[in-house]
């Protein structure tokens, strides 16, 4: 078969969970003999005009065309971001003398859902993999402005507050304007892209109703949908979704496995946070517990933050300030997944105090080594991680309650060692892709699909 992967971005220049995955399935899968080629974004915030050419370059075998956008001067920035006709009119293109037998889309957050339309216009089986919540908000999370968690079943209305909360002027305004006077107004600035284009509303304000009838109409146009987690699927459903989700366990790209040796010794009990330094994945909560410890358990742990810091410098400056007073925490920086086996070594549990409803890859590549996860009893997290079997679970945002689960491990000795004993086995990239071939051979030979 000859496949074609479109997905948000791709190694090397991005690699967090999509990406990682997304490299995971096509890399096996052109290891068993079929054509794969990836597109995906490239720059997006860099040139002079809105569109700045296609890039290509070959990862571990694989073509890889990046489609470079400045995403701010295209004439309507936040309807491009949803439903792009520059793309759209691109893949059409492309697709017709690519000769693919199947598209799969692991991301549209970048190049728009308007890629579902080309490949079904294209006459092409279309599987979509669900890996965040982008199709129901436009800041993928499902988080409100002021950090609570949201249901995707809100107003145009409430989306365009939640999405200016982010603004330096808006929170100043909505002390000040009616919500029955600026709600109004919004709703009618939204309409209009020359207005909505401006510094100070791109990207934040745009036609969310317009959104939310293009995106439901797209999530019925693959022949196969398929999410990780029950807790995604059961948001789709709950926000009009009818269509079936799959929930098939994501496959993990464990090569890298090989080379893990088990833990390296220390006399201390080391913790470790892997991912996006980012507000909304906790991190600043791993530094608050530290304060809700005594200096007795202070002496005994460690904590390496790996990430790129300089991702949002404000939030990144945050976490320096907040470990200044603890000498005991190290920033790890970002590394490549093949030395995964490396950092795991070094690791002896693993944090993950996301705000949002995650399901990081991160928890089963750390099950893979055997290390234990202390995570958000939250969305994807409380899936994977069961509290007193592979892990523990703290209250979401609860600093005191993360500070009370790092404390067990140190007041009951034998707990590492019994969660340690109850992590699953890990599901491969190779497993996972024996599902995902025999269910593209029957796209592709039977036009149709059996959904589990």
């Amino acid at each position: 078969m000859r496949i074609l992967y479109i997905t948000n971005g791709y190694k090397p220049h991005r690699w967090a969970g999509t990406e990682t995955y997304t490299a995971g399935i096509a890399e096996e899968i052109a290891g068993r003999g079929h054509t794969v080629d990836v597109l995906c974004a490239g720059d997006w915030e860099k040139g002079g005009e809105y569109w700045n050419g296609v890039g290509e370059d070959i990862q571990n075998g694989i073509l890889v065309r990046r489609i470079n956008l400045n995403w701010a001067k295209s004439p309507d920035p936040f309807g491009y971001l949803y439903n792009n006709p520059v793309v759209a009119g691109y893949l059409e293109m492309f697709l017709r003398v690519g000769k693919y037998d199947l598209v799969h889309v692991t991301s549209c957050e970048t190049l728009s859902a308007s890629v579902f339309q080309a490949v079904k216009s294209a006459g092409l089986p279309l599987v979509f993999s669900i890996t965040d919540f982008w199709m129901l908000c436009p800041r993928i999370n499902l988080l409100h402005g002021n950090g609570s968690n949201c249901t995707g079943q809100t107003r145009p209305e409430e989306c365009l507050d939640c999405l200016l909360m982010e603004s330096r002027w808006y929170p100043k305004a909505r002390k000040i304007i009616p919500e029955k006077i600026l709600f109004p107004e919004l709703g009618l600035i939204s309409k209009h892209p020359f207005l909505t284009r401006r510094r100070g509303l791109r990207g934040m304000v745009g036609n969310v109703a317009d959104r939310k009838s293009m995106l439901m109409h797209a999530l019925t146009l693959p022949n196969y949908l398929v999410t990780a987690s029950s807790f995604v699927r059961d948001v789709f459903l709950s926000n009009g979704v009818n269509v079936p989700i799959s929930v098939q366990s994501y496959g993990h790209d464990l090569s890298w496995l090989k080379s893990y040796k088990g833990k390296s010794e220390s006399n201390m009990l080391r913790f470790g946070y892997i991912g996006q330094l980012i507000n909304s994945k906790g991190v600043h909560l791993v530094l608050q517990a530290l304060d809700h410890l005594a200096q007795r358990y202070l002496d005994k742990i460690s904590v390496v933050i790996y990430g790129n810091i300089n991702h949002t410098p404000s939030y990144g400056q945050q976490l320096r300030e907040m470990a200044a007073g603890y000498a005991n925490v190290t920033f790890g920086g970002t590394y490549p997944h093949s030395d995964s086996a490396h950092v795991f070594s070094s690791i002896d549990v693993l944090l993950v105090p996301s705000l949002w409803f995650d399901f990081p890859l991160i928890i089963y590549e750390a099950f893979a080594t055997h290390t234990p996860v202390i995570a958000t009893n939250l969305g994807g997290m409380a899936e994977a991680v069961m509290t007193d079997k592979n892990g523990l679970l703290f209250e979401r945002g609860d600093a005191a309650d993360l500070a009370w689960q790092i404390q067990r491990l140190l007041d009951e000795p034998e707990l590492l060692h019994r969660l340690t004993q109850g992590i699953p086995k890990v599901r491969t990239v190779n497993e996972e892709v024996d599902s995902l071939e025999q269910k593209y051979d029957e796209l592709v030979h039977a036009g149709t699909i059996n959904i589990d």
